[in-house]
């Protein structure tokens, strides 16, 4: 558990670190940013579990004491900082109180005191500042990540005294081989999920756990196969039902990857490049209907909703325009 054998990604910049690990030329703070689910955590978690280890390698044993303490969520020298319940940033009292306040006092008994700020992107501009001052002069033992989904949301002056570390997409045929390899899905659902994950393991496990996922996706296909039956009137009542999907938008990814099959299928005439093998005889059924242009427009249409969706937009009026044209098309 935590060991950079598990990572799978990003490879150049494991060797980067565990290289800088070996020749002790560790960064007093980073920061770590990628897309939800990227693997922010686990990375931080496995860098400090290797720099605390007793063996001093460059991936932690999973033998000594400090190890052991780790994996039981007991290490006396490893602090995690994110917004309290019923708060929806970091303040500045977090930071003096949780940070600055234990970093004051050496570590307790291993080489280093580290403190894994979770959510570091929604402190608040008092709580940057108060920390700024620890990151121009940290003490030698301090240790300092801060995970964060976005990364413009930090002070010019935060990022000029971090070693920034950007977390990219993990290809889908490397989630997949994950996927079947920890049987989190059955091998024909592997690639699907793939997909929907976006380059990100931590969404693939979520949503192979997940009975929502596959309810939600079930719900979105039998719409989209029920649009050619309707009329106008009656898709437009589909904006109502979309209503609940308000606050999850991955359903116009569900969406979005039907008609990328249908596209697929039509272009290349084999069913081996279908993603979802599950719903491969309604994908079928579905080109026999469908041109090549349209089902291109219908892909632009939900793209660019999801577009609108991703800048504010009114989410009745989008799904309504959204919906017409899946239909006029």
């Amino acid at each position: 558990m935590y060991t950079f054998e598990e990572i799978i990604g990003n490879e150049q910049m494991i060797k980067q670190i565990q290289r800088a690990i070996q020749k002790k030329q560790i960064s007093h703070a980073y920061i770590i940013h990628g897309t939800e689910g990227s693997g922010k955590t686990l990375l931080a978690n496995t860098i400090s579990k290797t720099l605390q280890c007793e063996k001093q390698g460059i991936t932690p044993c999973n033998e000594c004491i400090s190890c052991h303490t780790f994996d039981n969520q007991n290490h006396t020298d490893i602090f995690y900082i994110s917004p309290q319940k019923d708060k929806n940033s970091i303040s500045v009292e977090d930071i003096r109180q949780q940070l600055i306040k234990n970093m004051e006092i050496k570590q307790y008994h291993y080489a280093f005191k580290i403190f894994i700020i979770e959510k570091a992107d929604t402190m608040t501009i008092q709580a940057q500042n108060a920390l700024l001052k620890t990151l121009e002069e940290p003490p030698h033992y301090g240790i300092i990540f801060l995970l964060a989904n976005n990364i413009d949301k930090f002070l010019p002056t935060i990022l000029s005294r971090c070693f920034v570390i950007k977390l990219r997409p993990i290809p889908s045929n490397d989630i997949e081989q994950y996927i079947i390899q920890h049987n989190l899905a059955q091998k024909e659902n592997a690639s699907m999920i793939a997909e929907y994950a976006q380059g990100s393991v931590g969404k693939a496990i979520e949503m192979a756990n997940s009975e929502t996922f596959y309810n939600m996706r079930e719900d979105i296909i039998s719409k989209l196969l029920s649009i050619k039956n309707k009329n106008l009137s009656e898709v437009l009542t589909m904006t109502k039902e979309l209503e609940i999907y308000k606050q999850n938008q991955q359903f116009l990814d569900f969406i979005y990857l039907w008609y990328r099959d249908l596209l697929v299928y039509i272009k290349c005439n084999d069913i081996k490049y279908i993603i979802q093998k599950d719903q491969q005889k309604n994908i079928i059924a579905q080109c026999k209907n469908e041109k090549e242009d349209t089902i291109i427009q219908k892909i632009q249409a939900v793209w660019q909703a999801k577009q609108q969706l991703y800048s504010n937009s009114n989410f009745q009026l989008t799904m309504e325009v959204m919906l017409m044209k899946l239909k006029e098309s």
